[in-house]
């Protein structure tokens, strides 16, 4: 079997964007060069890596729907993540019904500091009749 165990992402605020992985999704830092470099790992492992480009900016960021995805098991656990973010003062729009060509999912878009788009999501979503 083959894992995705690492992705490398750019941002122009490594700082800002290291303390919102950390602190919402429990990234542990690894490693930091001052404010170009983040390497982050979770509980199962994965590295994250957070390096500066100055070729982004809050206004040329990552192409399209690019994003990175927290999928939860349940909608209560979007719900506790929504919760979360917004007690950090992240401000992320309400949890909603995704529809996206496929069946419905129940979630939400977040754009983190630093320019990355974050997905937190689940896939087990029971309409109400």
């Amino acid at each position: 079997m083959v894992t995705m165990n690492h992705t490398n992402l750019t941002t122009y605020n490594v700082p800002a964007l290291t303390e919102f992985f950390c602190s919402v999704f429990d990234f542990q830092p690894l490693e930091k060069r001052g404010d170009k470099l983040s390497v982050l790992r979770n509980a199962d492992g994965f590295l994250l890596t957070l390096m500066y480009d100055k070729r982004m900016t809050s206004e040329q960021g990552y192409p399209g729907m690019f994003h990175v995805g927290f999928l939860q098991p349940t909608q209560e656990a979007v719900d506790s993540m929504y919760e979360s973010l917004s007690a950090r003062n992240y401000m992320p729009p309400k949890p909603a019904k995704l529809q996206r060509g496929g069946p419905p999912t129940y979630g939400f878009y977040y754009e983190a500091p630093g320019g990355v788009m974050v997905e937190v999501s689940t896939m087990n979503f029971a309409e109400s009749a």
